[in-house]
């Protein structure tokens, strides 16, 4: 599977999208896009949410 690339971060619609290595963009029903780093501890998964698509820039 490709990596994001900036064009389609851009683009994105609706969903999630997986970039690997548990690295996902989150875009939500309003349009918000959000980083969010999913990982496993403790046999549990958890969500880190690493902020607004927005404020990397």
């Amino acid at each position: 599977m490709p990596k994001l690339t900036a064009l389609l971060v851009k683009n994105a619609k609706l969903g999630k999208y997986v970039d690997g290595e548990g690295l996902y963009l989150l875009v939500k029903p309003t349009g918000a896009k959000s980083w969010v780093l999913r990982i496993q501890a403790d046999g549990k998964r958890h969500d880190i949410g690493l902020g607004s698509v927005n404020s990397a820039s």
